[in-house]
């Protein structure tokens, strides 16, 4: 099982681990259990500059649920070894644009056939996840009303425009892409 959190780590040229949030999130349904860190792994990530940095990530164990919980930042996706941005510019390509996968793919990664993964995968997530984004912006945004927000021909577009009004108005948010901000409102 996967917790996503908050996190705004620095990548910079010189930084090459960057260890992850240690605690379980307030909205969490495990927060304020009897859970335990039990241990830690490391994850290699890919920036956009195709350089590799390391992700300390913590786990948890509940021993009412007897699972163990691994808390990710916001800006990497469960199984994936691209940070956000680079899947949110893959999908917008594909999905907005229309480039052939081809185009979209570069070496050393991602591969064609990672490419085509993410478009199954996330298409999916993303089409799910508009009404959940919609909700989530009236309920904690007072400036966003959803009948000024203006429609683009096409729904990624108009899910990414509406997920970047979390961004100019959340400050202790701190993500990297509106991608982020999506995968946030849907582990809420």
């Amino acid at each position: 099982m996967t917790i996503l959190t908050l996190i705004k780590p620095l990548f910079k040229k010189q930084t090459k681990r960057i260890y992850g949030p240690q605690e379980i999130p307030p909205w969490h349904f495990l927060y304020g259990k009897k859970c335990w860190r039990c241990g830690h792994y490391e994850r290699k990530l890919r920036l956009y500059d195709k350089s590799v940095i390391i992700v300390v990530v913590y786990r948890f164990y509940c021993p009412e649920t007897r699972k163990t919980y691994s808390l990710l930042p916001f800006f990497i996706s469960r199984y994936e070894r691209h940070i956000n941005t680079v899947l949110e510019d893959v999908l917008y390509g594909r999905l907005v644009d229309g480039l052939p996968i081809e185009k979209l793919s570069e070496e050393p990664a991602p591969s064609p056939w990672t490419v085509r993964r993410w478009i199954h995968k996330f298409g999916a997530i993303l089409e799910n996840s508009k009404q959940s984004v919609e909700i989530f912006l009236i309920r904690n945004i007072p400036d966003y009303h959803p009948a000024t927000v203006s429609m683009s021909s096409h729904p990624f577009k108009t899910l990414l425009e509406k997920a970047s009004h979390l961004e100019a108005n959340q400050s202790h948010l701190s993500f990297f892409s509106p991608l982020s901000y999506i995968f946030y409102v849907n582990a809420m």
